[in-house]
């Protein structure tokens, strides 16, 4: 899929450098390494090897695609074990390392396509999901620290728009059978987006549908924090950060169940 950015293409790589920078620094303060992170089971050099390994997947992508894997924890489990590194700072410099060589190797074109495990995403799109994996477990690390982690409007917009295109691969199959339905999703600030859920499978585009079942506006920081995890939904919903309504507003709980890691 296609969409714009409201983020051109030097903002977002210069957000994805400087948000490793910060994530790095909280790795070289860190001073236990096996301590764990919570709501995560990782340690904080679990967390390192976790982002340090993304790139290197990502890299991995562009020279031999591959299709998503059976299970998203027993393949992140294996990527940690790869990264040899458990000093949280000789972690950080390899993060930055590895950040670094990635954006150099994709280029200057934002819309060139790019394989990510299955689908055609785009560099704009791979950018924003690092983006995103940076932002959330920087905020782990922050909070294990006592650290505060502010993250901005755009920075959850452009990781909102590389994710949502992939969310397809963790669609809850379950959940699909009882949600057949068209979404439309609005991140404020940003892009509309349409989810369409037929006979247990979903399509994501950009763009609003001519007839929505659901409208789901969501501010796009308490969304990614929700989509994440780290955040309640009823908190957000309570707070207005998360606004449902419609034709079938009994599907609201049922697309806030629709993606689940397996």
């Amino acid at each position: 899929p296609t969409y714009r950015s409201r983020m051109d293409w030097p903002a977002l790589r210069h957000e994805v450098v400087a948000t490793t920078q910060r994530v790095g620094d909280l790795l070289r303060d860190a001073p236990d390494g096996n301590a764990t992170v919570p709501p995560l089971t990782w340690t904080v050099a679990e967390v390192g090897a976790h982002l340090v390994s993304l790139p290197r997947r990502y890299r991995a992508q562009m020279e031999a695609p591959a299709q998503f894997p059976g299970s998203m924890a027993a393949f992140n489990q294996a990527a940690n074990e790869a990264v040899e590194l458990r000093s949280p700072s000789a972690l950080a410099d390899a993060l930055e390392l590895e950040v670094g060589d990635f954006l150099e190797r994709l280029g200057e074109d934002p819309a060139a396509p790019f394989p990510f495990y299955g689908l055609t995403h785009t560099v704009a799109g791979i950018s924003g999901i690092l983006l995103g994996e940076l932002l959330i477990h920087g905020l782990d690390l922050a909070r294990l620290l006592g650290r505060p982690w502010p993250i901005t409007r755009p920075q959850a917009l452009a990781a909102m728009s590389g994710t949502l295109p992939a969310l397809t691969n963790f669609t809850d199959a379950t959940v699909a059978g009882t949600a057949t339905g068209t979404y439309h999703l609005h991140p404020r600030g940003g892009d509309d987006w349409t989810v369409h859920v037929i006979d247990g499978a979903v399509f994501i585009e950009p763009g609003q549908p001519v007839r929505a079942d659901l409208h789901v506006s969501a501010d796009p920081v308490a969304y990614l924090l929700v989509g994440y995890g780290r955040r309640s939904q009823w908190r957000a919903l309570l707070g207005g950060q998360i606004v449902a309504w419609g034709r079938k507003p009994w599907l609201a709980l049922r697309f806030a169940k629709l993606f689940a890691e397996n």
